[in-house]
């Protein structure tokens, strides 16, 4: 598969957060993951999903704890480059869904975990791995979408815990993207609903 991804994504990815951080107003995880899959240009599927993930998990976490835009920012420059090295289609080649590295992503670009770092390293690897196994309690193809929505529910709680956060993701979530997808699971997703 020939991947081709645009600055031009990233970017807007980034101003939407930037906007939303500076309305200074607190969403759901899902309410701003939807925020940004909603961005023109952004697939049904592909690796943009990969900074989705932590980049709106770090605009919530910064509008939660009061940080400044310049931090955010640092922020979400160093969770584009790493997203960036997570390769598409990495689920099934790799058995690493991307949207679970995405949290991995937000842990450690948060807390400031290295690879020589102690707690916040566990706490990185221990959130990606909840989210994988989360991930993995549904069945394949990929669905991008799906899975940021569950690495957001297994994670959001885990990262509030570990990271002294206050962050919210709802536990009944309604898939608006699945007449996209036609590899869609339909009633055996549980964010599907007909409509």
């Amino acid at each position: 598969m020939n991947i081709v991804l645009k600055q031009e994504i990233f970017d807007q990815i980034t101003q939407t957060c930037m906007e939303t951080f500076s309305e200074g107003k607190l969403c759901k995880a899902e309410e701003m993951l939807m925020k940004l899959m909603d961005i023109p240009g952004v697939p049904m599927h592909y690796p943009y999903h990969h900074y989705i993930m932590p980049a709106s998990l770090l605009t919530l976490a910064a509008i939660s704890t009061g940080k400044e835009p310049e931090e955010l920012r640092s922020w979400l420059q160093a969770a584009e480059e790493r997203a960036k090295q997570v390769p598409g289609g990495v689920c099934g080649n790799c058995g690493s869904c991307g949207a679970a590295v995405g949290v991995g992503i937000f842990v450690s670009v948060f807390s400031g975990a290295s690879p020589m770092a102690k707690e916040s390293w566990q706490w990185a690897n221990e959130a990606a791995g909840k989210c994988l196994i989360r991930i993995a309690s549904y069945p394949g193809p990929r669905c991008c979408k799906r899975t940021l929505f569950l690495a957001a529910q297994e994670g959001v709680p885990y990262c509030n815990e570990k990271l002294g956060l206050d962050l919210a993701v709802s536990e009944n979530i309604t898939c608006r993207y699945h007449h996209r997808n036609a590899d869609c699971l339909e009633d055996v997703c549980p964010f599907y609903k007909e409509g």
